[in-house]
């Protein structure tokens, strides 16, 4: 691994996917503009813990969807890292689909790995570097590139799976048939899979990520055993309570930062 392009895309001042308010989450009365931050703060951390024993080039690319200059200007200076090369970018196309259809067009000029990040994602200090070690190791032992999920979904747990259980580097992997956005692969299955990839933005899908699901009958797609990143929806991130316990922990780093506008 030499690279790793990571394309974060958020819409501060979008509704919750078919929701009627912008607050209805599990944590109450959260606004976006903090989830996004807290959310990012989460990730830098990981980024660092993953720098300080792997040497690869990291570039995050912030897709902007219906921001605005004030709030851009306060994730820059949460992500301020001299390790980390930041890149930014606005949708052509505003909404859900056209934020992802836009790290898919960027995903283009990716050289290694790309991992594609929702907004409102809580990620473990550990989970970058356990993905890239685990990804190197498994993908080693089956020969081939593989998809990985960083999310132990509690959806996951609804069905009977025919699954397989991988040690990566502390935690065991199993394959799953099914994600949300946030999923890391190689260039090599991107370029591959580019139609199905691009498939989930230019059409309407039920479930929205149904293309994906389709490509994971032909690649492995692996999600950990207990989760390495949280999703902050309407729903309960995982089948634990760690991640309040991770969010109130950077929530607090959070308010730490000197920044333009105050978010509840």
């Amino acid at each position: 691994i030499k690279k790793l392009d990571i394309y974060f895309r958020y819409s501060p001042n979008n509704k919750l996917w078919n929701a009627s308010k912008n607050t209805e989450r599990i944590i109450k009365n959260i606004s976006k503009k903090t989830l996004i931050c807290v959310s990012l703060l989460s990730l830098k951390k990981s980024i660092e813990i993953m720098l300080q024993s792997l040497d690869l080039e990291v570039c995050l690319n912030l897709i902007s969807d219906n921001s605005d200059d004030i709030f851009d200007q306060d994730i820059s200076k949460i992500l301020q890292h001299d390790k980390i090369l930041i890149k930014k970018f606005k949708t052509k196309i505003p909404g859900n689909r056209g934020s992802y259809l836009e790290c898919c067009d960027q995903a283009e000029k990716a050289e290694d790995l790309i991992l594609f990040v929702e907004d409102d994602y809580l990620f473990e200090k550990h989970c970058i570097e356990e993905m890239l070690i685990s990804y190197s190791r498994i993908s080693s032992i089956l020969k081939k590139d593989i998809i990985m999920c960083p999310s132990d979904y509690p959806f996951y747990y609804d069905a009977l799976y025919s699954t397989s259980l991988l040690i990566g580097k502390n935690y065991k992997w199993r394959n799953v048939g099914e994600t949300l956005l946030t999923i890391m692969l190689s260039k090599i299955i991107f370029e591959k899979n580019k139609k199905n990839i691009r498939m989930v933005g230019e059409q309407i899908n039920d479930p929205f990520e149904k293309p994906l699901h389709e490509l994971y009958q032909k690649n492995y797609c692996l999600a950990p055993v207990g989760s390495l990143a949280y999703h902050i929806s309407r729903h309960v991130p995982d089948i634990n309570d760690n991640w309040k316990n991770l969010w109130d922990k950077t929530y607090k780093e959070y308010l730490k930062f000197d920044l333009s506008s105050n978010y509840s």
